[in-house]
């Protein structure tokens, strides 16, 4: 258990700063300490994104991915259920499966040989038979849960989490209702892009809930395309959720034609659900170090659609991306300098990144004691 004393936190002022438009304790952007908080209280405990369905699509397809400190296998067993587990052997620890697979029949670690069927049952453990107290059935992979929305699937480290529907509440229900979540058959999986972004994971996920920056910093990508001056979108925000609704402007082209409206899910902690008529992307970052974040993203389109669209609206999220991995890089550098205590927010424009730090800060102080 994590205590606020011993982190050098002081619950109550925290709590007072948050609600006067101050951000986080700057600290909080770059210490090692906070960051293993976080990673237990938030990272530990929560469902986050790992990836496309259609990466698994067949029986027999194992993905992988490192989701912060916890490797995870993904796989489609021959009955056709989709199934997650830590990727990490039961005998001494080292990485069972190194790379998405297709047309597997087991998942075999290569340090020693042991080896498991696709459902992570133990499938064999070379000499190891009639060993005493050898007991095949307490052997398998660690479970990790895992949840199919749309397109999307999302792993949570605690085997017994409730669904995702209730962990987002009014967010679920909203973005199921917006088309955030279609059938996966209906779309096609067209791009995926990762990024290995110098900057603190809080950085990153402040930066994308506010358009205050959008105007200067997107002004030939996402505000080129979508309207985000002040009052030109409409923000829910709840526990565990924000929502978006953006408005497209004019382009020209097939296809080219933005829906009226563009719904837009920013899921705690982490993943972000765009759709523009028949382009949606996916995208969810985890945190890898304090200065380190990894963000995925995957693109679709329904099939049909003019494929001069879709690589140019794959190409500005792209370009937008890119843009605020620069600008919150150079944030994590200057405020790892730590001469800044606090930030302050402009509250008419930046309540989306004052609720994400508010909801940060709720599951950290859940796991503190004074």
């Amino acid at each position: 258990m994590f205590k606020a004393r011993d982190l050098g936190i002081d619950i109550e002022e925290i709590d007072r700063r948050l609600a006067d438009n101050w951000s986080l304790p700057t600290r909080f952007y770059w210490d090692p300490k906070i960051f293993d908080l976080e990673m237990e209280a938030i990272f530990a405990r929560n469902w986050l994104y790992f990836g496309s369905v259609h990466q698994v699509a067949r029986p027999g397809d194992v993905a992988v991915r490192r989701m912060g400190r916890l490797p995870i296998v993904v796989t489609r067993d021959r009955s056709g259920t989709l199934r997650a587990f830590l990727n990490i052997c039961r005998h001494r620890g080292y990485t069972v499966v190194e790379g998405n697979k297709t047309n597997c029949l087991r998942l075999a670690c290569r340090y020693h040989g042991w080896s498991y069927h696709l459902d992570g049952t133990l499938a064999h453990a070379p000499d190891a038979a009639g060993e005493a107290g050898f007991c095949r059935n307490e052997l398998g992979l660690a479970t990790v849960a895992i949840e199919q929305w749309g397109p999307a699937l999302f792993v949570n480290p605690d085997a017994e989490a409730g669904p995702i529907a209730s962990f987002w509440g009014r967010g679920y229900a909203r973005s199921e209702a917006e088309g955030l979540a279609p059938d996966a058959e209906g779309f096609e999986l067209v791009r995926e892009v990762i990024y290995d972004v110098e900057t603190n994971w809080k950085l990153w996920y402040d930066n994308g809930a506010e358009c205050y920056h959008c105007a200067l910093i997107h002004g030939e990508s996402f505000a080129n395309a979508y309207q985000s001056d002040a009052g030109t979108y409409e923000t829910e925000t709840g526990p565990n959720f924000s929502f978006n609704m953006y408005h497209g402007k004019p382009r020209e082209g097939a296809n080219a034609g933005p829906a009226s409206d563009n719904p837009v899910l920013q899921a705690f902690p982490g993943f972000v659900g765009f759709r523009d008529g028949d382009i949606l992307h996916h995208a969810g970052m985890v945190p890898v170090a304090p200065d380190r974040t990894c963000h995925v993203t995957h693109y679709y389109a329904r099939p049909g659609t003019d494929p001069d669209y879709v690589k140019a609206w794959c190409d500005l999220w792209d370009q937008t991306y890119r843009e605020d991995n620069v600008v919150t890089a150079d944030q994590h550098r200057n405020l790892a300098a730590a001469q800044q205590p606090w930030n302050r927010y402009v509250a008419s424009r930046e309540f989306g990144a004052q609720h994400i730090s508010r909801e940060i800060w709720r599951h950290c102080k859940a796991a503190l004691q004074a």
